[in-house]
């Protein structure tokens, strides 16, 4: 195995690690105020994740599919029956987004992987900056908009 490729697997380990302490802050967290940084830490491990996949990708490494991923659930608050502050439009895109990532890890190619985290990282991060806008308004406001 050479250098580079000891460095990929290193890299999707670090990435993998991250991935997994961003879903566990928000796997049973109450509703509070810090329901947007948990969901921009989401959006940066999968941006990190992205960038290992590419990186694997690039030296030609290889992936075991994972058998019933595009069923995946991210954790409750993140979940089409979790408390969805924001627009609507936008978690309908985070949904797509994770559907993708799910049929993604079934296959085997790293690139459509790293596509799916790096779609993945761009919608959420989006969903924190909705998320933030929306707890900035009144409680009056919130419940209308």
């Amino acid at each position: 195995m050479t250098d580079d490729a000891r460095l990929a697997i290193e890299q999707l380990q670090i990435a993998d690690g991250r991935w997994e302490q961003a879903l566990e802050a928000s796997s049973f967290a109450p509703p509070d105020p810090e329901f947007a940084a948990r969901v921009r830490a989401v959006a940066d491990a999968s941006e990190q994740e992205a960038a290992a996949f590419r990186f694997a990708d690039s030296l030609g490494l290889g992936w075991r599919s994972r058998t019933g991923a595009r069923n995946m659930n991210l954790s409750y608050e993140l979940r089409r029956d979790g408390n969805r502050r924001g627009d609507p439009k936008v978690w309908e895109r985070f949904d797509g987004a994770v559907a993708t990532l799910g049929a993604a890890l079934e296959g085997v190619a790293l690139s459509a992987i790293a596509r799916a985290f790096a779609e993945l990282a761009d919608v959420t991060r989006e969903l924190a900056d909705e998320i933030e806008r929306v707890d900035a308004l009144p409680i009056s406001r919130r419940r209308a908009g």
